[in-house]
């Protein structure tokens, strides 16, 4: 699931509960005392205003970039749910389900009693469309990836359907959890991409009013909605009326209307500068860690200079990620020591491949043949090139990287694209350094980022390099197997790989921020999507 750095620094997030370590909130004994004067039935009613920094571009998150983090999470509703406490998967639109001894075949038994906000029924066929709609050009990547590999689906009646792989796929039920695979109607299942952007009707406790690009997301309450996940232990429909994001660019004015706490409740991506001044008007401060990946930067293997490991290894031992952080996050977020978060189940330590020493990375480059440098600082190669790369982006951690790299001589452009092309330009290879971040609390998402066989192989890894190929059986295999011991030496065996061959630089693991109203209660940050099923504002 998609998202760039520039998205995180200026907007907020959503956040895990026990499922994420570092979770922290202030106020907490506050909003306690208060929660338990108010009965629930008194608890009914309000707006909840939210600022957002920018459009996210749409409101159905199969096809779009960060709105799973938002809005669709509220307006569509799972197969299964993923309860951070237990770290199981559990019932949701699914009442019960079955899965075969190889993970190739998955039966799912469906509630009898959902219909969506056009009024249409949750079906077998429903759910069917969904999962063959994810597969079209311009889905989004990550909803993609989850369906690849599905040779059939089976609907022997209208409330169970049976999903089988080509490949087993251990991943699939942690996967159907996530916010891009949300179900929606059979008719916006169908719609063009274009127009599943524009308007949603899913099964959630909240519908789409109105979109306004840039403006705002309005949502209104469900009332006939009964069937939130247990975990949550809410019968009926949402306590809010209602809930509109409203797009604020400007962090200063973002931040005085969440502290005024009339126009805003909430805030998103603090940028942890401000955190001094939100703390000390009053507000609850919440701070998670991604249990997937983080900031990531896909290496284009097939651009011309990075076909040499050499120079890939040169910008992977030359990133300073303390520096990184302290610059990009105030020190909130954490230096990767790999692929994969700390608080993903399959951590793998990489550490040892990810220490800074630029005099490493500078003899690295002179192996490589780009012993010169010219009057600008930059190296060139015999041949009177320069050591030039393109990215995508250009906000403070790429301009610290951008500094990091002069000073071995390489050259970083930032070029960001139109955030209506990203996506697109970001999987055509345009780009010498890309970025991504995951969000599943499941290994899998290495394969669905850097896998070639299935996956979308953004290191754009060829045909003929044997490494690439062992670390694509690698991700491939660590997909089909159970045995949680045997998957974790796979995805520790392709994390070295990863890291050891540059086809991707792990630079921070993020700590996302929330800032957001006393008056706010009971807001569910679960993985990085936010429940609002259960949220509720107290009367002034």
């Amino acid at each position: 699931m998609s998202s760039s750095r520039r998205w995180r620094w200026l907007a907020a997030v959503v956040a895990a509960l026990s499922l994420l370590a570092t979770a922290a909130c202030s106020g907490n004994g506050e909003q306690s005392a208060a929660k338990a004067e108010v009965a629930k039935k008194d608890r009914y009613g309000g707006t909840l205003n939210i600022g957002l920094s920018a459009d996210p571009g749409g409101v159905d998150a199969g096809v779009v970039n960060q709105v799973w983090r938002t809005v669709a999470r509220a307006l569509a509703d799972s197969l299964v749910f993923y309860n951070p406490k237990t770290k199981q998967v559990e019932p949701w639109l699914a009442t019960s389900w079955t899965m075969s001894d190889d993970a190739r075949v998955y039966s799912f038994k469906l509630r009898d009693d959902v219909t969506f906000h056009d009024g249409t029924r949750l079906t077998s066929k429903v759910v069917k469309a969904n999962l063959e709609s994810l597969n079209r050009p311009g889905i989004h990547s990550s909803a993609k990836t989850i369906v690849q590999g599905i040779s059939t689906i089976e609907t022997p009646s209208e409330h169970k359907i049976t999903v089988r792989f080509a490949q087993p796929n251990a991943a699939f039920l942690t996967s159907l959890s996530r916010a891009y695979v949300g179900i929606v109607s059979e008719k916006t299942a169908k719609l063009p991409v274009d127009k599943r952007q524009k308007w949603l009707d899913g099964s959630g406790p909240f519908y789409l009013e109105e979109y306004v690009p840039n403006q705002r997301i309005v949502l209104k309450k469900r009332a006939d909605y009964h069937w939130a996940p247990q975990y949550f232990r809410h019968e009926g429909a949402a306590y809010l009326d209602k809930v509109v994001y409203k797009i604020i660019p400007e962090d200063s004015v973002r931040n005085g209307a969440v502290i005024g706490g009339d126009e805003l409740q909430f805030v998103y991506w603090v940028n942890a500068k401000y955190l001094p001044q939100l703390q000390s008007a009053g507000l609850t401060i919440s701070k998670t860690l991604n249990p997937a990946t983080g900031t990531e930067l896909p290496v284009n293997t097939s651009a011309k200079f990075l076909k040499d490991v050499r120079v890939r290894q040169a910008l992977q031992t030359g990133t300073d990620r303390d520096e990184f952080v302290k610059i990009d996050s105030g020190g909130v977020d954490q230096p990767a020591t790999g692929p994969l978060s700390k608080d993903n189940p399959y951590y793998s330590d990489q550490s040892a491949l990810l220490k800074y020493d630029p005099e490493r990375a500078k003899s690295l480059l002179e192996q490589a043949g780009w012993t010169r440098t010219g009057s600008d600082g930059i190296r060139v190669n015999a041949k009177g090139e320069r050591l030039s790369l393109r990215a995508p982006e250009d906000d403070a951690g790429w301009q610290v990287l951008q500094d990091q790299w002069k000073k071995l001589g390489v050259e970083l452009v930032l070029d960001p694209p139109l955030a209506a092309e990203a996506n697109e330009k970001l999987l055509s290879g345009e780009y010498d350094i890309a970025y991504w971040y995951a969000s599943s609390p499941d290994p899998d998402v290495l394969r669905a980022n850097y896998g070639k066989t299935t996956g979308s192989n953004r290191s754009f890894i060829a045909d003929d390099d044997r490494t690439g190929k062992e670390l694509d059986r690698l991700l491939q295999q660590q997909n089909q197997t159970i045995d949680k011991e045997k998957r974790q030496k796979l995805v520790d065996q392709a994390s070295r790989i990863l890291v050891e061959q540059a086809y991707e630089i792990p630079v921070s693991n993020d700590v996302d921020i929330w800032a957001y109203s006393p008056r706010l209660h009971d807001i569910e940050p679960v993985g990085l999507d936010q429940y609002l099923i259960n949220a509720w504002l107290a009367k002034k």
